[in-house]
């Protein structure tokens, strides 16, 4: 075969390569990650939530109950760490993310406001077991002094110099609790085998970082030595080590406490979701909600920063309407 047939026999095989690649997906992502079809219009948004979000009332179905919408495609499961990359990379538009991850400038993501105020306040605080409390009075003061210190913007870089800079979640608690002149001066733990605090967290950075400051904060402030005992797992995990005295306190969530331990009813006001959980954790289990760290927590729905801005859209209605306009296309 020539050089000038053997050039054709290529240039054939390249455009049938092309259809094919067509054929088996109609929808094109161009560089700057915004989707648009064969035909520049542009199709419905792609949505990966991971498995919690799915299943939770205070999830994905209660929020299409909620503003009135589903999205054309059943969203993908992904786990956490995964969808932040398949936002970045444009493999998926919408995602949920928790309000104070760092990834979400890490990533270049934006979060979008929820203007019908669906998503349940996750309002962080200390959980404690009453009888640790009792034989150790000294801890509710210590801990109450992280009261309101911590913002959603502050919680956010936190969380942002482990996952992205791979700082260690003990250095990053020090380091804020230098900066709030929140450490106390005790150097040494009692040598008493009484004298020891068991604190759990969960199996996230944020919970890390949570973890260590209560660490800290008990160690400078006290002569109780504390076990840390912390990514331990999962809510319930923690919730029923708690319950059974392996630990005896971890950080919480107020959304968490409300609606996956408790079973109740979605409640978007901060202050009565407190309440509720302050109330019902004494009555039910003789377990003790502090005073909340100051940031929320929140379920968000995010998108890359720059395609949002492309579509115009800065709120959870504004995607909806988008998406029921992309059905009537």
């Amino acid at each position: 075969m020539s050089q000038r047939n053997r050039l054709v026999v290529l240039a054939v095989a390249a455009v049938l390569f092309g259809a094919a690649l067509i054929a088996l997906d109609p929808i094109i992502r161009p560089s700057n990650g915004t989707p648009t079809d064969v035909n520049g219009d542009t199709p419905a948004l792609r949505a990966a939530f991971d498995a919690e979000f799915l299943s939770r009332p205070d999830g994905y179905q209660g929020l299409c109950k909620h503003y009135g919408f589903t999205f054309p495609e059943e969203p993908l499961q992904m786990a956490p760490g995964l969808m932040y990359k398949a936002a970045a990379d444009g493999t998926v538009d919408v995602i949920d993310a928790f309000a104070t991850d760092g990834r979400i400038a890490a990533y270049d993501l934006v979060v979008l406001e929820d203007d019908r105020h669906f998503f349940l306040p996750y309002l962080a605080a200390p959980v404690i077991r009453r009888e640790t409390l009792k034989k150790h009075p000294e801890l509710e003061r210590v801990l109450n002094l992280l009261a309101g210190a911590i913002s959603d913007e502050a919680m956010r870089r936190l969380n942002y110099e482990v996952d992205e800079n791979g700082a260690k979640a003990r250095d990053v608690a020090r380091g804020f609790l230098q900066e709030k002149s929140l450490l106390g001066s005790r150097a040494a733990a009692s040598s008493d085998p009484e004298a020891v605090v068991r604190l759990g967290s969960k199996s996230f950075t944020e919970q890390e970082v949570l973890g260590e400051m209560m660490t800290l904060l008990i160690e400078s402030h006290t002569s109780l030595r504390v076990e840390r005992r912390l990514t331990l797992g999962g809510t319930m995990l923690c919730f029923n080590a708690l319950r059974a005295g392996d630990i005896d306190l971890y950080p919480e969530y107020t959304g968490t406490g409300l609606v996956n331990i408790l079973k109740l009813p979605v409640d978007s006001d901060p202050s009565a979701s407190y309440q509720t959980v302050q109330r019902e954790f004494a009555a039910r289990y003789d377990l003790v909600w502090l005073k909340p760290f100051g940031f929320n927590n929140t379920y968000t729905l995010t998108m890359r920063k720059h395609q949002a801005e492309s579509l115009g859209l800065r709120l959870v209605s504004q995607l909806v309407e988008y998406l029921e306009q992309s059905k009537a296309e």
